[in-house]
Formats: C-alpha cells, sequence, structure tokens
C-alpha cells in the first residue's frame, strides 16, 4: 500500500462545516481568536458583518458557572447576524448569559442580541452538569479504568471537558451503562467519551480546522464531513464506521490543525483499524494504552511533533501493515519487536531522531520477520554503523528502500543491488567510501541516489550499464576518479544523470551524451570538461537543466541550445567561453536562470534578447552577469557577477529524492530562499 499523499494536498476547500471555533475555556479566559477562511461556514455571516472575510472571528465561550465572571473592558460581543454598535464590558456579568455567543470583530464592534437566533453548530462550551448525573458517569469511567478520578476532576483538562459534554451538553444524554465496556451499551458509551477526549486533547474547540461535526447530538458515525475542493473533487474527514456493527473503524483526520497530545483513553477504542493523524501539530508520545489497539491495519501520524521512542509494544499488534511516523522528533533506537509485524508491508520512519546501529538492528532477528515489507524509508535519522554483505537479504519484495542522510560509513554491499524487486535506493548523504566494482543485470532499480558521500579512489565502474532500468542516477559531489565510462551511454532510460564535483580526467564532454534522448537534467559541473560545447545537446529537446558550470570550456555558445524550448535552468558559469550570446536565446521561453558570468569574454545583451519577447514580460530572469543586463533590472531580476555568493558551492542544483513526492522533479534547490518550481506557471511573477 502506498502511503497518503495527503502532503502534496493544497487545494483549498470551498465546503466545510463548523462554525468559527473559539477557546472553550474557563471563565478568566473570556475569548481566543482564530483566523476566519474558507474554512468556516459561517464565513458569509462574518463577510455580511464586515464586508470581508478577511477579518478575525471569535467564540466567547464561557461556561455557565453560578459565580460572575471577569470581562475585558474592551470587549466586543456579537451573534454573527448584527453588527451594529460597540458595547464596553466593566467588571463582572453573568457568564451563562453569554453562552454560545459568537461575534467577528476588527473594525466594528457587535452587539450580542439574546434574542437572536444562536448559532448551533459550534462545538458548545460544556457547562457544570447536575452533580448526580457527572458523579455517576464518572464513577464509571473510573471502574471501567477509562481515565483516572483526578484527570475527571482536573477543571479544563480534556477529561473534564469531556465528562461535562456527556453529563450535559450531548442532547442525547447517554447514562452510564450497567454492563461494563464488553457490552455493546458499555463500549458504545466509552466510544463517544473517548471520541470525546480526543476533540478536547487536541484542541478542537480552538483550533481545528474542520469540526468535522464532532460533538453533535448524533451517533458518532455521524461526526464527519465531506469536503468538497475548487475541482470538484471530495475527501472524507472525520469517524468512519462499520456499516453491520456501527462501530467505529477509521479516523480520518490528517490535515486539520490539531494540537495537544494525543489520550490514552483513544486506545480504549478498539475497533479502530485505521488512524490518520498525518500533517497536524500534534505532540506528546504514543501512549501505552493503544497496545489494545489490536486490530490497527494503519497508523499514520507523519508531519507532527511526537515525541520519545517507539513503544516495544507495537510489535504485538500483528494486524499492521503500515506504519508512518515519518517527520517527527522521535527518538531512541528501533525496536527490535518491529520484526513480529509480518504483515507488515510500509514503514516510514524518515526525518526523526532515531540512533541506531544499522548491524545491531539489521543484522537481528528484526529482518526475518519483514518478508513483506515494501517500502522502508529511514532518512533522515542519526543512524550510524556500516552494512553487512547480507543486508536486508530477505526482503525479497522490497521496492522502494530509503537510508539517505545518515552516518552509516564503510562499503554499499553488492546484496542491495540484487534484491529481485527494488525500485529506488537512495544512500545519498551518508559516509559510503567504496561500492561495488561489478554491477550485475538488474532491469528493476529505476532511481540510484549515490550523491554526498565519501566515494573514492576508483573510476565508476563500466559495469553500471547492467543497471538497465534506471532512470536517476546521481553520482555528484563525491572523489570518483579516472574518465566518465561511456557505458553509460548505454542507459537510454536515464532523464537524470548528476556526475558533478568528481576528480574525473580531464576530457571533453562526453559524445555518447548524444544518444541519451531522454534526458531531461545534466550536471556536469566540475568535471574537469575541456573543449567546446557540442551542437547535439541542442538535440536534447527534452532538457529542463543544463549544468557545465565550472569546467575548462572555450570557444562559443552554440546556437543550438536556443532549441530547448523547455530549458529552465542554464549554467555556463566560470568557464573560458568567448562568444555573443546567440539570438537563439530568445526562443528560451522556459528560462529561469541563467548563469554565464566567470568567462573569458561573453558578450550580448539579455535585455534585447528575453525583453523584446513578450513571453519574458511578466516573468523575470536570473543573470549572473551584469555587463550583458544593459537596462537592469530589466528582465534581468538578479545581476550578481562579481559577488563571491554567485558562485558558490550553494548553488549546486541538486535532488533530495523525496518519497512523499514520488521521487519526482518538484523543484529546484539554490540554497537560501532561491527556488525554481518546476511546474509553475511560466507567466507567474516569482
Amino acid at each position: 500500500m502506498i502511503f497518503p499523499s495527503s502532503l502534496l494536498l493544497s487545494l483549498i476547500p470551498i465546503v466545510a462545516g463548523g462554525a468559527c471555533r473559539g477557546e472553550g475555556l474557563p471563565c478568566e479566559t473570556v475569548y481566543h481568536t482564530v483566523t476566519c477562511s474558507e474554512q468556516d461556514s459561517n464565513v458569509e455571516q462574518c463577510a455580511a458583518a464586515l464586508g470581508t472575510c478577511e477579518t478575525v472571528c471569535e467564540r466567547i465561550s464561557v461556561a455557565a458557572y453560578d459565580s460572575p465572571c471577569l470581562c475585558n473592558e474592551d470587549f466586543q460581543g456579537c451573534d454573527g447576524d448584527t453588527c451594529d454598535y460597540e458595547i464596553s464590558c466593566v467588571g463582572t456579568i453573568n457568564c451563562a448569559a453569554f453562552e454560545n455567543a459568537v461575534h467577528c470583530s476588527v473594525t466594528r464592534g457587535c452587539k450580542w442580541d439574546p434574542s437572536a437566533e444562536q448559532i448551533t453548530n459550534a462545538a458548545p462550551s460544556p457547562t457544570l452538569p447536575p452533580a448526580g448525573r457527572s458523579e455517576a458517569i464518572q464513577q464509571y469511567l473510573v471502574d471501567q479504568g477509562i481515565s483516572t478520578r483526578a484527570a475527571l476532576e482536573m477543571t479544563g483538562s480534556p477529561q473534564n471537558y469531556a465528562l461535562l459534554f456527556m453529563a450535559v451538553n450531548d442532547d442525547l444524554r447517554l447514562e452510564p451503562p450497567q454492563g461494563g465496556i464488553n457490552t455493546t451499551a458499555g463500549y458504545e458509551f466509552v466510544v463517544r467519551y473517548a471520541l470525546s477526549v480526543l476533540f478536547y486533547s487536541t484542541l478542537g474547540q480552538r483550533i481545528w480546522a474542520f469540526g468535522l461535526n464532532f460533538l453533535e447530538p448524533t451517533s458518532v458515525c455521524d461526526w464527519h464531513q465531506v469536503l468538497v475542493y475548487l475541482d470538484n473533487s471530495t475527501e472524507f474527514r472525520g469517524v468512519s464506521c462499520d456499516l453491520s456493527s456501527g462501530h467505529p473503524v477509521a479516523l480520518f483526520l490528517n490535515q486539520n490543525n490539531m494540537g495537544g497530545s494525543l489520550p490514552g483513553e483513544l486506545g480504549f477504542v478498539t475497533t479502530l483499524r485505521e488512524i490518520d493523524l498525518d500533517f497536524n501539530n500534534i505532540g506528546g508520545t504514543i501512549p501505552n494504552s493503544y497496545q489494545q489497539m489490536t486490530n490497527m491495519v494503519d497508523f499514520f501520524a507523519a508531519g507532527n511533533r511526537l515525541e520519545g521512542p517507539i513503544p516495544a509494544w507495537i510489535g504485538n499488534i500483528t494486524t499492521l501493515e503500515n506504519i508512518n511516523l515519518s517527520t517527527n522528533y522521535m527518538t531512541g533506537e528501533l525496536p527490535l519487536s518491529l520484526g513480529n509485524l509480518a504483515n507488515l508491508e510500509g514503514l516510514a520512519l524518515d526525518n526523526n531522531l532515531f540512533s541506531s546501529n544499522v548491524e545491531d538492528v539489521f543484522d537481528s532477528s528484526m529482518v526475518p520477520g519483514l518478508r513483506n515489507l515494501t517500502q522502508f524509508y529511514l532518512e533522515n535519522n542519526q543512524l550510524t554503523g556500516t552494512l553487512g554483505d547480507h543486508f536486508l537479504r530477505e526482503m525479497t519484495k522490497l521496492e522502494y528502500l530509503d537510508i539517505s542522510d545518515n552516518y552509516i560509513a564503510a562499503s554499499i554491499p553488492l546484496q542491495l543491488f540484487t534484491l529481485p524487486a527494488l525500485k529506488v535506493l537512495d544512500l545519498h548523504d551518508n559516509d559510503f567510501t567504496s561500492m561495488p566494482t561489478f554491477f550485475q543485470e538488474n532491469s528493476n532499480l529505476q532511481l540510484l541516489a549515490m550523491q554526498k558521500n565519501q566515494l573514492a579512489g576508483n573510476p565508476v565502474p563500466t559495469s553500471i550499464n547492467e543497471l538497465k532500468g534506471l532512470h536517476h542516477l546521481d553520482l555528484s559531489q563525491n572523489f570518483f576518479t579516472g574518465d566518465i565510462p561511456s557505458s553509460i551511454g548505454d542507459m537510454t532510460n536515464l532523464t537524470y544523470l548528476f556526475l558533478a564535483q568528481n576528480d574525473f580526467e580531464a576530457n571533453s564532454i562526453p559524445y555518447w551524451i548524444e544518444g541519451l534522448t531522454n534526458l531531461q537534467e545534466l550536471s556536469l559541473k566540475d568535471t574537469q570538461r575541456t573543449g567546446t560545447i557540442p551542437d547535439f545537446l541542442g538535440g536534447l529537446k527534452g532538457m529542463l537543466l543544463l549544468d557545465l558550470d565550472k569546467n575548462n570550456l572555450m570557444g562559443t555558445i552554440p546556437v543550438s541550445l536556443g532549441d530547448l524550448e523547455n530549458l529552465s535552468i542554464l549554467l555556463l558559469n566560470r568557464n573560458n567561453l568567448t562568444s555573443l550570446i546567440p539570438d537563439t536565446f530568445s526562443s528560451l521561453s522556459s528560462l529561469k536562470l541563467l548563469y554565464i558570468d566567470a568567462n573569458d569574454n561573453v558578450q550580448g545583451d539579455l535585455d534585447v534578447l528575453f525583453c523584446a519577447n513578450p513571453t519574458f514580460v511578466a516573468k523575470p530572469v536570473i543573470v549572473a552577469s551584469c555587463d550583458i543586463c544593459d537596462d537592469f533590472p530589466g528582465c534581468c531580476a538578479l545581476c550578481c557577477e562579481g559577488s563571491t555568493e554567485c558562485n558558490t558551492a550553494i548553488h549546486v542544483p541538486d535532488l533530495d529524492p523525496i518519497w512523499q513526492l514520488g521521487y519526482n522533479r518538484v523543484f529546484f534547490t539554490f540554497g537560501r530562499e532561491d527556488y525554481l518550481d518546476k511546474n509553475r506557471d511560466p507567466n507567474e511573477r516569482w
């Protein structure tokens, strides 16, 4: 199973539920502000009141305590419909009078009219229940071991808020059941309470982007919404239930601006098979009570602030097929109990702070148990050690392996290149010092990234052409010697070839590149290239990036480069070129970055070439050569010749393959704030 691609979701929802959600705190905190946006269903009310959606919506959340509470002196209130004059509140007021009021205020004050229809689709602020009902519910939850009495009695705790909701604000008025959690009534009662605790524990009453109908007086199976996007696509969010049992089986709460932490009470919702919390702002650790979720198949919590180690008990949930804890702050060693998860297909632990020694983990009993694993992501951690000759040998179904950006040293074992199903192998930014000297035929491997290592002392093996299926080959920023092997010319599927910054022997640009007709990106930066720039490069029509920077190339710039209509980046700087800028450059309608500085004598006026072309009027070009921009700034958005920043290593075009983006080029990085989006509208000013 491929992990959810919700990271890529950039569409703006145009239909969503829930009013402007506010604080839900005790009286001492009278209100809290959140940004009013198209994600709020009452945005039309806000716009009608203030004439714009660029305002602030505030929910007055005050519990109906018997005693009065303080109010800010400059308080402004309204009902969301009538906004006519300011009021001020001094001293004390009766909190109950303002229950459920909503107001929008930036430029005008709004008076709350008690006779007006109140907004009811916002999550209600909990109010104090009758003592008997509250105590009965509390006692049941304590007896069943769901929550502690201390948590339930602590004013302002998620458990206390959920208790108040169940006891008085919930119109369903569920009574504490006679039986325990193993009975139907008991389980349904606990599920409703646990999901209410989840809502409050993750600050649902304050900051959730979508209310998802949580805490509505309906079955928890109705606590969801279908979001509709600008392209008319839809997405289900919230609680999903099994039609036959009526029990929750999935929680889809990804990208919902959730904060706080995960409550232990959720672990008692044992019918859950899938939890998706991706890309929120949830902190804390994974509660130990979650080991009760023995039906769990998919657990996604990427892009949060989770801390602590992966609990060892995770190996007991043998139903798990996918775990995604990517991009958190988790620490410690990888538990060997992961090897018990024989059904596991996807394991994403990248972008954390794990510190295992790979020898201790992968030469242990863990690996044989992961025979069904197809995706394994460990990049950007603190892994150390070396890879043994039998590294991952048993993982015959593995398709994606990313252990980049760690501290793994010594040799890259040949074994990795014989895994029969492997498509992506990303080893970049480690401390590897050698690679196999002979490759066997392999047509499955499509991406091989080994840049930014310490690979040294030998030429690139000529047998590398046995990796016949490669589309992406990056050997840049190493210490390879000898000549660039001509056998690479046999790898006709290549679209991305980066050989930059190695110690290759001085020689001309290889003739065999002409046959790589699928190339889109080629970097020979700092590879001791000599001679002239060959005309055949202009025949590689799909080229997006051509990087020949920091070589010893001489002669003229071939006019054929003007035929590269898709070319976005052209780096010819730091050579010995003597040439006029070809007139054909005016046809480079996709060009965004052009470096021609630090050559012997390159002349021409790019303003004449580019500004005369309507294509460039709305799209400036970054140029690193001031003398060819006579009317700077003109079409030259940046002119930095003579600045050391123009030619430093931060401008090395690089690709850090990212599994969440499908290992496709999405943007070009040049350090600091400079980036060029491959898919940007050419008419968009950037």
